[in-house]
C-alpha cells in the first residue's frame, strides 16, 4: 500500500464574528486577495488568497455565534504563525504593524527562531516567524553576497525536471529553458552540464513591477542548474537572493513576500529529489 503523506496545509478556516471586518482587516493587514463570498444557510464564508504562499484562509461568521472572543487557553487552535525568511523581515513587518495601528509584541529572539505576535479582530493570535537556521542548513548567500544556493543530488536534467514540476504546483509557468552546454557545444567547446530555468507567476511579478518598474531587469527569475563538480553526478542550483533584490527595489512586505516565494519553490522541489 502507498504510504500516506502531505506537503503543506492546503487551507486554514476561522470562525469570526463579523466577517466583512475581518476581511476588510486581513487584506489590509496582510496583504491577503479576497478572493469570492459564499452565503450558506448557517454561515457566511469570505475566502481570502495569498498569491506568494499559495495559503488559502476561509473566515466564516457561524450563525448563534456565542459573542466570546478567541482564548487560546481553551482547547483548539492556540495561534496561527506565518513564516518569514530573514531575521530582519520581522523589523519590517513591526514598523508595518506600528503604521497601521495594529498593536503587537516587540520582537522576540530565543535560541530557535524569533517571533512577532499580535492579535486579529477577535482577539486570534497571529505570529510571524523567522528559524533560525542550524550550521548545517545553507544559509540563503551561501556562497556570494546576494546569490542562494542549493545542492541536488540529481543531475542537471533531471533536477530541472524537478523544479518545472515544482513551479507548475505552485502555478508559476516556465517561459524557457536554456540549455548553455549545448550552445557551448555547437561551436566546439566543452561545457560542464549548465541550464538556466526563467520562471514567473505574473499575479506575483506584476503588481511588483507596477510598484517598482526597473525590477523587470530582473523578472521573470532565472534559476541556474549546473553540475556540482567535474564526475559529480549531482547539480547545484544557484538564484538571486529575493530579499537582496527587495531592498535594492524598496520593495514593501508584500511584494518582497512575493519574491521570496521562489526559496520555498525550490526548497520543496530539492526535497523531493532529496526523498527520492
Amino acid at each position: 500500500m502507498e504510504e500516506a503523506g502531505f506537503f503543506g496545509i492546503g487551507h486554514l478556516d476561522l470562525s469570526v464574528s463579523d466577517v466583512e471586518a475581518s476581511a476588510a482587516w486581513y487584506a489590509k493587514v496582510l496583504g491577503l486577495r479576497r478572493v469570492r463570498r459564499v452565503d450558506f444557510s448557517e454561515r457566511t464564508m469570505i475566502v481570502l488568497g495569498h498569491d506568494a504562499s499559495g495559503l488559502v484562509v476561509g473566515l466564516n461568521q457561524h450563525q448563534g455565534f456565542p459573542g466570546e472572543p478567541f482564548d487560546e487557553q481553551r482547547a483548539g487552535l492556540d495561534h496561527v504563525g506565518f513564516a518569514v525568511g530573514r531575521r530582519q523581515d520581522l523589523d519590517a513587518w513591526q514598523e508595518r504593524l506600528a503604521t497601521l495601528g495594529v498593536e503587537h509584541s516587540p520582537v522576540a529572539d530565543t535560541e530557535v527562531g524569533s517571533a512577532l505576535v499580535f492579535r486579529d479582530p477577535d482577539h486570534i493570535q497571529l505570529e510571524m516567524w523567522w528559524s533560525k537556521p542550524s550550521v548545517a542548513e545553507p544559509t540563503l548567500a551561501s556562497h556570494a553576497e546576494g546569490v542562494v544556493e542549493r545542492s541536488s543530488p540529481l543531475r542537471v536534467d533531471e533536477t530541472v525536471q524537478r523544479l518545472a514540476d515544482a513551479a507548475a504546483v505552485a502555478d508559476a509557468t516556465v517561459f524557457a529553458t536554456i540549455d548553455h552546454a549545448a550552445g557551448a557545444r555547437s561551436v566546439g567547446l566543452d561545457m560542464p552540464e549548465t541550464q538556466v530555468l526563467i520562471v514567473g507567476n505574473p499575479a506575483v511579478g506584476a503588481p511588483a513591477m507596477l510598484a517598482a518598474p526597473d525590477l523587470a531587469l530582473e523578472l521573470p527569475t532565472r534559476l541556474l542548474v549546473r553540475q556540482a563538480s567535474p564526475g559529480d553526478t549531482g547539480s547545484t542550483v544557484v538564484f538571486s537572493d529575493p530579499t537582496v533584490v527587495a531592498r535594492r527595489y524598496g520593495l514593501g512586505p508584500e511584494q518582497a513576500a512575493g519574491l521570496a516565494a521562489i526559496v520555498g519553490l525550490v526548497d520543496r522541489a530539492l526535497g523531493a529529489a532529496s526523498d527520492g
